[in-house]
């Protein structure tokens, strides 16, 4: 590891098909590359018990889930990535 958190984003989004750059443009400004963003039919809204947006849910390697409503930033979303990882214990 390079000494950045080995992690995947991957974007889920609910608005206009035109607005999905905005995901994209974050995560690029953030250094993290190959960042796929989908259209969700709802399916994984429900799953992930997403009631408002903008919201990111972080599912570690061995499962836990942890997530916020919150403005995410470089730093919360470190915190949030923390949170679901002390949840494999």
């Amino acid at each position: 590891m390079n000494g950045k958190p080995d992690i995947k984003v991957i974007g889920v989004s609910t608005i206009r098909p035109d607005q999905l750059d905005l995901g994209s443009t974050t995560v690029a400004e953030w250094g993290i590359t190959g960042f796929p963003n989908i259209a969700d039919d709802g399916e994984v809204h429900a799953r992930f018990a997403v009631v408002a947006h903008p919201t990111a849910v972080v599912v570690s390697a061995g499962g836990s889930l942890a997530s916020t409503s919150d403005k995410i930033d470089v730093q919360s979303a470190t915190e949030l990535t923390t949170r679901a990882r002390a949840r494999d214990g």
